[in-house]
């Protein structure tokens, strides 16, 4: 449990934001939170420490908390999401998840849900759910329905560790020698990285750095623009958003010097679990793959896309991402004791479609916002980027001791610029 680990370090918090008109009263809330906790067993989970590694139990954690603020005004969201991104969960006492209801004192119709869980309960893939069934139980319970129906709760399972579920290629000393073999590619990554590197700049390491927010946004036009290109191209989005990211942080902040540099992308694991593991399942399935990109002076897009398929692709088809999930505990016991280099330059989660309605009963989902804590040794720029209502929404995240906000900002407009310029080609 590496998310379980990292918070002992630096908060590692999944933030969303779901701007929503027609808001749920408190008590409402207060009963779905209670029924959501009965429900899930990670929403009721702590975690304890034996012999260096991590368990979920149960038994004895407190009622989720539920915070409500008055809303300053329609950005007042992200001060609250930035301090929720730095703020550490008691993992020893629980819950993992915690709600802020910000509502407007002037009687506008908009207000925000603001969820903050501890990433070891919950990944992207399993955000949708939980969102969507927040959403429907608020509007039942709105509509009258019984409060006696929400005490009788049937809790999923809980589910066993990771390894439960891995392919037959990962288990006894198939997963010996899978293992050994990422490793040794990893050894001959970082050889071939640090000679690379050798001379340029190195990321500086700054203890009490604070994670600073700059949402972004494109138009529906933009948006199916750019996925109809990728799937005319043959690339995943995730790749072109990425390239887009890198070509950013390496003009702004490598000056444009042709060297390799890291990135992270995260990988779903659920697809490819043993059996598939659905949305409905609150959990943290989920890899970090790492891979080193060698930067032109002067990269193209799309160019620069297909690349980072090249190298993506045949690491998922060797299972890569098995492996990382299963090194991530000790890779990131390494960096965080050492703390003497940052995990890349940038790392860009993609979380998909958000498929929530528009509607809620009275409730209106307005827009979805989301982003993880970043930590002293993490990527120098990351993002997380959803679709939602045909909108790509790229939200930036950095740190306030690697640059000022302004600087973050030239950063953003430089990849908004590369993709609207993607979205105009038209061959």
């Amino acid at each position: 449990m590496a998310q379980a680990m990292s918070n002992e370090h630096y908060s590692f918090n999944a933030v969303v934001i779901l701007r929503i008109a027609g808001g749920p009263g408190e008590k409402t809330l207060r009963l779905l939170l209670d029924y959501l906790q009965r429900r899930h067993p990670l929403l009721s989970a702590h975690i304890f420490e034996k012999k260096g590694w991590y368990y979920f139990q149960t038994e004895g954690t407190p009622q989720i908390p539920l915070k409500t603020v008055k809303r300053r005004d329609e950005n007042h969201w992200r001060q609250i999401a930035e301090e929720e991104l730095d703020t550490n969960f008691d993992i020893f006492t629980g819950p993992l998840f915690r709600l802020t209801y910000l509502t407007d004192p002037g009687g506008k119709k908009e207000s925000e849900l603001i969820f903050t869980f501890q990433h070891a309960v919950i990944d992207a893939a399993s955000i949708g759910g939980i969102l969507n069934e927040a959403l429907s139980l608020c509007a039942e319970i709105e509509s009258g329905v019984s409060k006696e129906k929400f005490k009788k709760v049937e809790p999923l399972p809980f589910l066993p560790s990771i390894e439960s579920f891995l392919p037959p290629a990962f288990k006894r000393l198939r997963r010996k020698w899978r293992l050994f073999s990422f490793m040794l590619r990893q050894m001959g990554d970082e050889f071939s990285y640090r000679l690379g590197t050798k001379g340029s700049r190195k990321a500086p390491v700054h203890p009490a750095a604070k994670n600073k927010i700059l949402p972004m946004e494109f138009s529906k036009e933009t948006s199916a623009a750019l996925q109809k290109l990728c799937r005319k191209k043959r690339v995943t989005l995730t790749n072109l958003l990425t390239a887009a990211m890198l070509m950013a942080v390496h003009k702004h902040i490598y000056e444009g010097r042709p060297l390799p540099l890291r990135h992270v992308n995260t990988a779903d694991l659920r697809p490819y679990l043993v059996p598939p593991l659905g949305v409905k399942h609150v959990g943290s399935y989920f890899a970090m793959m790492r891979y080193t990109v060698g930067m032109k002076e002067t990269p193209q897009v799309w160019e620069l896309a297909r690349e980072l398929n090249d190298i993506a692709y045949p690491a998922l088809k060797r299972s890569d991402k098995f492996c990382t999930n299963l090194l991530s505990y000790r890779m990131m016991s390494m960096i965080f004791r050492t703390k003497s280099f940052r995990m890349g330059a940038t790392a860009l989660s993609y979380t998909g479609q958000i498929l929530l309605e528009k509607n809620y009963g009275k409730i209106e989902v307005l827009d979805i916002r989301a982003f993880v804590s970043n930590f002293v040794v993490g990527p120098e720029y990351t993002a997380l980027v959803n679709l939602f209502d045909g909108k790509i929404n790229y939200n930036i995240l950095y740190l306030d001791a690697d640059m000022e906000q302004k600087q973050a900002g030239v950063i953003a407009d430089e990849i908004r610029a590369v993709l609207k310029s993607a979205a105009e080609e038209k061959s």
